[in-house]
């Protein structure tokens, strides 16, 4: 259901890790430094994959964080060099598609989290596929890890640490458990297709919005001036909301339940410790979110719209902005720089 926001003061949240598609992965974190015993002979357990693993990790990091796919390229010196922790987020729906792509990079010694969005209809090419299969959701098919080679390649071979994954289903069971978000719905969002049992009916307005209703924001589409670029700012504008609200103490038991019957990942107990004792005292302010440079268009003689990657130099400056930033120019600085000139 839906239900109207009230003026209640919300209750006191703690700091917000990250924000990311599931929430659950912030819990998951939580889960972790709340009573929960952990020995030495389970801290390169994965207590949230129950595949058969698609990906090996190819080496660790001095602190025991796993490389999924090791960086390279322009950037192999500055992603080398740096202690950042990239884990693709996944948004899965019944069809095996990922609905949404974002890859979380976290940088412990700064204590901020930047947020790189990749649209769904993004073109990846790959050998023997034609149409949709074109589409960087329908990588998806051949496993989490696929998908993290195919960001790691749009992205200019950033590397990638670890993986998690919600299903749509997964995404009704985890607001439900948080209680509902509340959020304001920016415009009427309406759709129906009786194909793929699909009905979106929201009225504008701050609501609090239960699992169900979730999933109707997330999916909404056809009522955005930029298509699908729309899409994806919303989510990541209701994704900080949620995140915020899940942190509210009273929530997690029934979260941490929530999050290990509805998220598939191959972090480590040894990851996810480390990554709560570096993200201590980060809050809103430390987290930004970027859209995957490009344009939609099409591809040959493909009726198909696709969104098609920009040039490499308008990724690069992207990642640059974050994994390689040029020193920061202070006063002192110059004036040391003016007196050694005159010397």
């Amino acid at each position: 259901m839906v239900r109207k926001a009230t003026n209640k003061k919300p209750k006191s949240i703690g700091k917000i890790f990250f924000k990311f598609f599931s929430v659950t992965f912030i819990v998951c974190l939580i889960l972790f430094t709340s009573g929960l015993g952990i020995y030495a002979a389970v801290m390169n357990a994965r207590p949230f994959d129950s595949s058969d693993g698609g990906g090996q990790p190819a080496g660790q990091t001095e602190e025991k964080i796993d490389i999924l796919i090791p960086g390279e390229g322009i950037f192999a010196t500055e992603f080398q060099n740096s202690k950042r922790v990239n884990i693709l987020l996944l948004g899965n729906t019944d069809e095996g598609l990922s609905d949404t792509i974002m890859l979380a990079s976290f940088d412990p010694e700064n204590q901020r989290v930047d947020v790189i969005s990749l649209p769904r209809d993004t073109y990846y090419d790959r050998d023997g596929k034609h149409g949709a299969e074109l589409k960087l959701n329908a990588v998806n098919h051949d496993g989490a890890a696929a998908v993290a080679l195919a960001a790691h390649n749009i992205l200019m071979g950033i590397p990638i640490n670890y993986t998690a994954t919600v299903s749509y289903d997964g995404v009704v069971n985890i607001v439900d458990a948080i209680g509902g978000v509340t959020f304001d719905v920016p415009v009427r969002m309406y759709y129906s297709s009786p194909s793929q049992n699909l009905l979106i009916d929201l009225k504008p307005g701050e609501q609090i919005l239960d699992g169900a209703h979730a999933v109707q924001l997330l999916r909404f589409r056809s009522g955005y001036s930029n298509g699908d670029l729309g899409r994806v700012e919303m989510q990541q504008a209701f994704v900080k909301e949620a995140a915020k609200q899940a942190m509210a103490i009273d929530k997690l038991p029934a979260l941490a339940r929530t999050a290990l019957d509805n998220v598939e990942s191959d972090i480590t107990i040894r990851a996810m410790l480390y990554l709560v004792s570096k993200a201590k005292g980060m809050d809103g302010d430390s987290i930004a979110t970027y859209m995957l440079p490009g344009a939609s268009g099409r591809v040959g003689s493909s009726s198909l719209s696709f969104y098609l990657r920009a040039e490499d130099p308008e990724i690069e400056t992207m990642l640059r902005s974050f994994y390689a930033p040029p020193p920061e120019t202070t006063e002192s600085a110059i004036e040391e720089g003016e007196e050694t000139a005159a010397e």
